[in-house]
């Protein structure tokens, strides 16, 4: 995970920070704007979780993905839909499309429970959601949760 300065970072409105890794020149992320997301998700502790396919063969270097890469591995939702967690919804308004975005989002900005209701992006994998449970049965309000992501298309 490369480090970024603590004064790159802005405030997501009703909780938590994002600082943009790569600032993207395609279209804006506006409320209403359909998104589809990259993403690797991270404890606080910087603990790798879960993330989709595009994301991880980019961070290892090892898989070269085209741009036309199938959106199917991709979390797709509608900005203010409900369907991503609030500190998504809320973090990746501004970014541009092919955008690369750091949110680091307080518990309650993002997952919970039952975790099989919870908004997304959720991973798919027992092992991954059993992390994520673990994190917010701690209902420590000083936890928190990385979530790297990169607006691949914005419509």
């Amino acid at each position: 995970m490369e480090s970024v300065d603590v004064s790159a970072y802005q405030k997501i409105a009703g909780g938590g920070r994002y600082a943009d890794l790569l600032v993207g020149k395609g279209t804006e992320v506006n409320a209403g704007s359909k998104v589809s997301l990259q993403w690797v998700l991270r404890r606080s502790n910087g603990y790798y979780v879960d993330g989709s396919i595009k994301m991880l063969s980019a961070q290892s270097g090892a898989v070269r993905v085209s741009d036309n890469f199938d959106e199917k591995d991709s979390f797709v939702f509608t900005v203010g839909d409900g369907a991503a967690m609030p500190g998504v919804n809320e973090g990746i308004k501004g970014m541009r499309q092919g955008g690369k975005r750091r949110l680091v989002l307080p518990v309650k900005q993002a997952y919970t429970l039952p975790i099989d209701r919870s908004p997304g992006p959720l991973p798919d994998g027992y092992g991954p959601r059993r992390q994520i449970e673990r994190e917010l049965q701690r209902q420590d309000p000083y936890n928190y949760f990385y979530l790297e992501v990169e607006a691949t298309r914005v419509r």
